[in-house]
């Protein structure tokens, strides 16, 4: 997942904001205001997983007793955050170049992307390699009872071939490789996303370059270089994953140049609205990043949507997104399937057992995910000091 890595400084600037003029103030607010919805969608995607270990049947299709294809389905649509997380991010990373462009400050942020995600995912990784040390037959046990795949496989992992034996030094390794190809994240099947977000946002780094260097002025030459972009990443095959963090880059420069625009008819609001619950009802890839850039929309257009998602809980479920979004899965696969294997034992009915199975796992995640939380509070501001010492002392005359 997912993650801005200025999350702090955006934060920081939104709550000293003396001296900068309006319409900053605005943009900075607004851009943590955005971060609540990124919480919001991790909230989504633990949903999803939970569904996927033990109600399998409510992802199904409507027509096989589950909630796909309903208004209901985006409440467990972890594919369609997933999307959401990358248009998110593809405007986050780039709208402050394209507000105020600086070579400085871009070369900073490419330096410091990979550290910023590796450290907290690769001690993710490290607790998923105890898991399968230590307890490694738990979701086995309740995949036979919830005859879930996906449990089963713990997550989906895709394990190397056989025979296979987890080790710390295996996980440590590919809390690198994760980051460079895709294959490398069994030892946390979530991390399967951070290759791509990875990837896209050197792409979106590049085209703000490119647009800078190119195009500098020229709105047309901007706009044309991400529709070609796009129109690529649908034709060609294994590009689909960056198309959202161009969508995302796109509408960045767009609302940095031309806010007013997001300013939409009752009409059209209703008509993206439309857009974002029915693309969010399945599970294709073209449909979700469709619906993520109307809900990217919706959320530029609707001022009371600021206001509602706005204020303390909106920065904590910000703050939260990414350490959740890292553990829950292990919380899952550990903590959960050996609760659920043991209420069943005891006889409890289905339903009380998926309700107390589902408060645990809340429970558990949300105290794993502090540490993590902790980590990103000392981490991300020393990692902002660090690379942009690096830059004046080396790299900008």
């Amino acid at each position: 997942m997912v993650s801005t890595g200025d999350r702090t400084s955006l934060i920081n600037c939104a709550i000293d904001h003396k001296g900068l003029p309006l319409n900053k103030v605005i943009a900075t607010r607004r851009l943590v205001y955005l971060e609540t919805t990124r919480g919001i969608a991790s909230i989504i995607v633990v949903f999803h997983h939970f569904m996927l270990g033990f109600f399998p049947l409510l992802k199904a299709s409507i027509t096989h007793g589950g909630l796909r294809r309903t208004p209901l389905y985006p409440l467990i649509n972890g594919t369609g955050a997933v999307a959401f997380f990358f248009v998110l991010s593809g405007f986050v990373l780039t709208r402050k170049y394209y507000q105020r462009f600086s070579t400085a400050d871009l070369i900073a942020s490419v330096i410091k992307r990979l550290p910023r995600l590796w450290l907290p995912a690769g001690l993710s990784m490290l607790v998923g390699a105890a898991v399968l040390i230590y307890v490694p037959e738990q979701h086995i046990a309740a995949a036979r009872l919830t005859h879930s795949g996906w449990l089963a496989d713990f997550g989906s992992a895709g394990f190397p071939q056989h025979p296979f034996l987890p080790s710390f030094s295996d996980a440590a390794r590919n809390s690198l490789s994760v980051f460079l190809e895709s294959g490398h994240s069994y030892y946390n099947s979530n991390l399967w996303t951070m290759v791509w977000e990875f990837r896209g946002s050197l792409l979106v780094f590049a085209v703000v370059a490119i647009s800078n260097l190119i195009f500098p002025g020229k709105q047309y030459g901007v706009i044309t270089l991400h529709v070609i972009l796009c129109i690529l990443c649908v034709m060609l095959n294994g590009f689909q994953f960056y198309l959202p963090f161009l969508i995302g880059s796109l509408i960045a420069f767009i609302h940095s140049r031309q806010s007013e625009m997001f300013r939409l008819p009752r009409w059209l609001l209703t008509v993206l609205v439309i857009i974002t619950v029915l693309g969010f009802s399945v599970d294709r890839w073209n449909f979700v990043t469709l619906a993520s850039t109307s809900a990217i929309i919706l959320l530029l257009g609707v001022p009371s949507l600021e206001q509602r998602l706005s204020g303390p809980i909106g920065l904590f479920l910000g703050r939260l997104s990414f350490p959740l979004y890292l553990v829950h899965v292990l919380v899952i696969l550990s903590v959960t399937c050996f609760a659920y294997t043991s209420l069943v034992g005891m006889g409890l009915p289905g339903r009380t057992v998926l309700l107390l199975c589902l408060i645990l796992t809340w429970a558990v995640s949300l105290l794993a995910a502090w540490p993590f939380m902790a980590l990103e509070k000392i981490w991300v501001p020393a990692l902002n000091r660090w690379s942009q010492s690096l830059v004046r002392r080396f790299l900008v005359p």
